[in-house]
């Protein structure tokens, strides 16, 4: 059986507060990135068939698809994180079953292990 995480009631709201606006920041951030990756977005904005700037903007182009697949990346995670808090299993490692440190929730809202856990992955043991 799994321990009960250690999270007292104002830590939860405090973190699911922290997680909505970071969430709401990130949709601001993807609709943002998405319209600068926009090809039209280039042309309107005068560039013209020189290749410097053909290449220029292919670029801006790809690290806005980049940056914005990353966001999307980090909504996912922020999705996960409200949902395993709506069902009460938010701050238990998914592996060991643990409560991760709230230090770490706190750090990283969207943790899904515990530190020993996350230590085994990255060493291989």
């Amino acid at each position: 059986m799994a321990d009960s995480p250690v999270i007292s009631d104002d830590q939860l709201a405090s973190i699911r507060e922290a997680l909505l606006e970071e969430r709401a920041g990130l949709l601001a951030q993807v609709a943002d990135l998405d319209a600068e990756a926009d090809v039209n977005y280039w042309r309107e904005s005068g560039f013209d068939d020189d290749p410097a700037d053909a290449g220029s903007a292919s670029f801006e182009r790809e690290t806005a698809q980049s940056l914005s697949n990353h966001a999307r990346g980090l909504l996912t995670q922020i999705g996960d994180a409200l949902r395993r808090m709506d069902a009460g299993s938010y701050g238990l490692c998914e592996r060991c079953g643990k409560p991760i440190d709230i230090a770490r929730l706190e750090a990283l809202p969207y943790a899904l292990l515990c530190l020993d856990c996350k230590r085994r992955d990255e060493t291989g043991r």
